[in-house]
């Protein structure tokens, strides 16, 4: 019998077996699988960039999720002033449900202590201090020592600060720095140093203000008084003692202060 293999017409008798790869798979079957397994090496990667992703956008500041968990708790009127978290805690931003904080039987105005955990970090018991929320100025730039306080460069908040007492917020204006304030923190006494007094005798513009009505006039001072200090003054026009408080530069505003 000497019939063998037939051959298609034009090719060898080799030719069918070429194309076959030495372990009995087609060079286009190989190829498929190869592509199919890139496409889920891809797919896998793509899923795992999203979750890292999807912590990021999710994670806040501890110091900020402290303050939200004890805000339910807290008596009307007082307010986180500041969180005083440990070194190795202080700069975490993290998932809120990775926090669980363990609160005292009742929260008042003070320094308490909560019982903090966070995930794959030892717990820790953190000071927090509680105040009631008080108007305070609050620098609005970065304020060197020996700069003078201008209008633009505070701004008036109502919160609860700690671990200062807050200058007269009515009395800044004019006010000369004395130690370096950064931008964003709150201004205490002893960061600045108040503009004098001005003198009895002082002309100053009066401003009288009732609700829509609006009036405008000028005055002296009866006695000295300092910018954010109430003032009596004399009105130039009617000799009538009006009772208000001195802004700066040289104002005393009767009624609404704007």
């Amino acid at each position: 019998m000497t019939e063998g293999i037939r051959s298609r017409p034009g090719q060898g008798p080799g030719a069918t077996l070429a194309r076959r790869s030495p372990c009995g798979m087609s060079p286009r079957r190989d190829s498929l699988g190869h592509d199919r397994d890139l496409k889920i090496a891809i797919f896998v990667a793509t899923l795992a960039f999203l979750a890292v992703l999807a912590n990021r956008v999710h994670a806040d500041p501890l110091d900020a999720i402290v303050r939200a968990r004890l805000a339910p708790s807290l008596p009307a009127g007082l307010e986180v002033a500041r969180v005083y978290l440990p070194a190795g805690l202080a700069s975490l931003d993290t998932a809120p449900e990775a926090v669980a904080i363990e609160l005292p039987r009742e929260l008042r105005a003070g320094r308490p202590s909560v019982k903090l955990t966070v995930r794959g970090h030892r717990s820790a018991w953190v000071p927090v201090a509680i105040a009631a929320a008080v108007d305070v100025a609050i620098a609005q730039r970065a304020l060197a020592a020996g700069d003078v306080i201008a209008a633009g460069d505070v701004a008036i908040e109502h919160r609860a600060i700690a671990d200062v007492a807050p200058a007269p917020a009515a009395a800044l204006i004019g006010a000369t720095v004395t130690t370096a304030i950064a931008a964003g923190a709150p201004i205490g006494a002893r960061d600045v140093a108040l503009p004098p007094p001005l003198a009895r005798g002082t002309q100053v513009a009066i401003d009288l203000r009732r609700g829509a009505v609006h009036i405008r006039g000028t005055g002296t001072l009866e006695l000295s008084a300092r910018p954010g200090e109430p003032a009596s003054a004399r009105l130039a026009a009617t000799k009538i003692v009006v009772h208000g408080t001195l802004v700066a530069p040289a104002t005393l505003v009767v009624g609404d202060l704007p």
